[in-house]
C-alpha cells in the first residue's frame, strides 16, 4: 500500500509537467493497490469491510481516476483516437464489456461523476466498491429524429445512463478497460474473487433532467402542441429487461417527465424494486385532446411489445403498472376502460360506419374513440387526478391559457376535412359550434367528455389506487384539495386504496407519495400486506473519507431552482 501511494502521489506531482509520466505512476499504483486487495482478500477470515480492504479500493479507484483524466481529459471518448494514443505512449488497452449495450461506440462521451455536486435532492444512491462512475452520454442523431426504427425509436434523444469502468492490469505492460452497468450489476470479478462495483445511480439521472430541454419543452408542449409531436411517444430508461415488469410513468398538464425525477431516484434506488421492476416514461403535448394522447400512448405499446417481445413470451410486461399525475392519470384510467360506442357518440350523430374519410383518418378516429382494455396493465395509480374535473379550467388563468393553446395543424385540418366531407349534420352541436377541444376544455367539470369517461365500463380485475394532495391540513377530508384539484374530484369509490398526502398540485414527489408508491410496488409483487411495509432503502455512503486527492470540476445541480421552474 506504502508503495501503491507513493506512485499515485508521485503521479500528480508529475502531472502538469507530463501526462505520460503520470499515467505511468498510476499503473503502477493500479497495480500495487491491485495485489494489496488480493492479499487482504485472501486471508482467513477477510471480510470485505475490512478496513485496510477499503482502504486499498478507494487508492486503486483514485488511481483508475487519474489516469483516465490524464490520458482523455475531463471528458473521456473511449475511441480508436484515445487508444492509439496510449498504445504509442507504450500502454495497449483493450475495451470488455457485456453486451451490446455498454459497446463504447454507442455512447457520445463519458463524464465523471465526481465533477458534479447536487444540491436539494433528499437522497442520492451510491454503493461502494471497485471502479470509477460514469455519467455514459448515448450519441443520438437529431435529424434521424423522424426516422427512428425498432427499438431506436424508445430510447430517448440524448439519453443518459449510470455507468461503472474498472481499469485491470491486462499484461505486464497492458490495461484491460471494462465497461460495467450499475443499474443489473452488484459484484465484479477481480482476479478471480468477487468483488462489490462502486456506483452511482442518482448523479447520471439527475444530468439526464437538468441538462434536457424538458422544462422549455413543458411550456411548449401545453401552448404549441405540434412542436413537441416529434418527440413524443413512450421511452425506455434503460434497454429492455426481460423479467423485469414496466412501470410506466405519465406526467400531468403543463409538464414533463422530468416531473418524476425524484420518483425515479427513489424507487430505482430500492435493490429490490430495482431488480423486479423497469422504468418507463410516455411523454406527450399536454395541449392536445387528451384522448388523442392515450390513442397515442395505447399504439407505442402494442409497438414497443412487438418489438422487444414479439413471440409474446415475457409475463412480466402483462403486469405492467401505469402510474399517472393529473392529466396523467386520465391517459391511464382510458387504458383500463372500454369505450363501446359512447365516446364516438358525443361528437357524431351517425354511425362510424357511415363516416366518409381517408383509410388513414379513419384508423386515427378509430383508435381514439374505439379501444378495450389493454391487456398488459395489471394496476394503475392515480395521482391528483380530476376524475371529474377541476374549477381552474373555468378561472381566468385556464380561459387565458385556453385561448393561447394552439391546436396541431393536423388536427385543425382534420376537422375542416371530416366537416367538408361529410357535413354538419353528421356531427354533434357541440362539435359544430364549439370546435376541437383544448386539454382545458377537456378538465372543466362540466365537460361532456369526463362525464362519460366516469360511466365508461372497465376492467375490473385492475386494482387501482388513488394519492390525492391537500393544502389546508385543516380542512375536513372531503373539503379538501390540492390548489388545483379538488378532493371530491381525485376520489374514486371504486380504488382499492387511497391516501390523501399534505402537499399541492404536485405532490408526485413527496416523501409521502413516494412511500406509497413504493408500498404498491412492493403489493404488486405479492411481498407485503395492505400495510407492511419493508424500511426504504438507504442511500449509500462512500466506504471513507477519500484520503486521496482528486482533481474535480466544481459543476452544481441546484434541484431546488429547477423544481420551482417546473412548478
Amino acid at each position: 500500500m506504502a508503495r501503491a501511494l507513493a506512485s499515485y502521489r508521485a503521479g500528480l506531482d508529475a502531472r502538469k509537467a507530463s501526462k505520460e509520466v503520470d499515467e505511468a505512476y498510476q499503473v503502477d499504483a493500479l497495480n500495487d493497490a491491485s495485489v494489496a486487495i488480493d492479499q487482504l482478500s485472501a486471508e482467513p477470515g477477510g471480510r470485505s469491510n475490512d478496513p485496510r480492504i477499503l482502504e486499498a479500493r478507494s487508492l486503486s479507484n483514485a488511481a483508475q481516476e487519474e489516469f483516465l483524466r490524464s490520458s482523455s481529459g475531463r471528458r473521456v471518448r473511449l475511441d480508436e483516437d484515445w487508444r492509439a494514443g496510449l498504445a504509442e505512449r507504450g500502454i495497449p488497452l483493450t475495451i470488455a464489456h457485456n453486451g451490446d449495450f455498454l459497446t463504447p461506440e454507442r455512447f457520445d462521451q463519458f463524464f465523471f461523476v465526481d465533477d458534479y455536486a447536487i444540491k436539494n435532492l433528499d437522497h442520492q444512491y451510491k454503493s461502494p466498491g471497485l471502479g470509477v462512475p460514469l455519467i455514459a452520454l448515448r450519441k443520438f442523431d437529431l435529424k434521424a429524429l423522424e426516422s427512428r426504427q425498432g427499438v431506436e425509436k424508445f430510447l430517448m434523444p440524448r439519453q443518459v445512463y449510470p455507468m461503472t469502468a474498472i481499469l485491470k492490469l491486462d499484461s505486464p505492460n497492458g490495461l484491460r478497460l471494462e465497461l460495467h452497468d450499475p443499474l443489473v450489476e452488484r459484484r465484479v470479478l477481480v482476479d478471480g474473487r468477487s468483488q462489490p462495483l462502486s456506483t452511482d445511480l442518482t448523479t447520471p439521472l439527475v444530468y439526464h433532467f437538468v441538462q434536457s430541454p424538458l422544462p422549455v419543452l413543458q411550456e411548449i408542449g401545453l401552448l404549441d402542441p405540434q412542436w413537441l409531436e416529434k418527440l413524443a411517444g413512450l421511452y425506455m430508461l434503460h434497454p429492455y429487461e426481460p423479467g423485469k415488469i414496466p412501470v410506466v410513468l405519465v406526467h400531468g398538464l403543463r409538464s414533463s417527465p422530468a416531473a418524476w425525477m425524484k420518483v425515479i431516484n427513489d424507487l430505482r434506488g430500492d435493490p429490490a424494486l430495482r431488480d423486479r421492476y423497469q422504468f418507463w416514461l410516455f411523454m406527450y403535448p399536454t395541449g392536445t385532446p387528451f384522448p388523442v394522447s392515450a390513442s397515442r400512448l395505447r399504439k407505442d405499446l402494442d409497438e414497443l411489445r412487438t418489438v422487444i417481445d414479439p413471440n409474446r413470451q415475457d409475463r412480466a410486461l402483462d403486469r405492467m403498472v401505469l402510474v399517472g399525475h393529473s392529466m396523467g392519470g386520465l391517459i391511464s384510467k382510458m387504458m383500463i376502460e372500454q369505450s363501446g360506442e359512447d365516446l364516438w357518440k358525443l361528437v357524431a350523430r351517425r354511425p362510424f360506419e357511415e363516416l366518409q374519410a381517408t383509410p388513414e383518418h379513419r384508423d386515427l378516429l378509430r383508435r381514439v374513440f374505439f379501444f378495450e382494455p389493454h391487456p398488459s396493465v395489471a394496476r394503475v395509480v392515480f395521482i391528483a387526478t380530476p376524475h371529474r374535473g377541476s374549477e381552474l379550467g373555468n378561472q381566468f388563468i385556464g380561459r387565458l391559457a385556453d385561448r393561447l393553446i394552439k391546436l396541431p395543424s393536423k388536427l385543425r385540418m382534420l376537422y375542416k376535412i371530416l366537416l367538408a366531407q361529410n357535413g354538419p349534420d353528421f356531427f354533434t352541436p357541440e362539435i359544430l359550434d364549439g370546435g376541437l377541444p383544448s386539454s382545458i376544455d377537456e378538465l372543466k367539470p362540466d365537460n361532456r367528455l369526463l362525464l362519460a369517461l366516469a360511466k365508461l365500463p372497465r376492467n375490473p380485475r385492475v386494482p387501482v389506487h388513488s394519492i390525492i394532495g391537500q393544502v389546508d391540513p385543516a380542512l375536513p377530508i372531503e373539503q379538501g384539495s390540492d390548489s388545483v384539484v379538488a378532493y371530491k374530484s381525485s376520489h374514486l369509490d371504486w380504488s382499492a386504496s387511497e391516501l390523501v398526502v399534505p402537499g399541492n398540485h404536485s405532490c408526485q414527489d413527496t416523501p409521502e407519495t413516494i412511500r406509497e408508491l413504493r408500498r404498491i410496488l412492493y403489493l404488486h409483487l405479492g411481498k407485503v400486506s395492505k400495510n407492511d411495509l419493508p424500511e426504504p432503502a438507504q442511500p449509500s455512503e462512500s466506504e471513507s473519507a477519500n484520503p486521496w486527492p482528486l482533481p474535480r470540476t466544481s459543476g452544481t445541480f441546484d434541484l431546488g431552482r429547477l423544481f420551482r421552474t417546473m412548478r
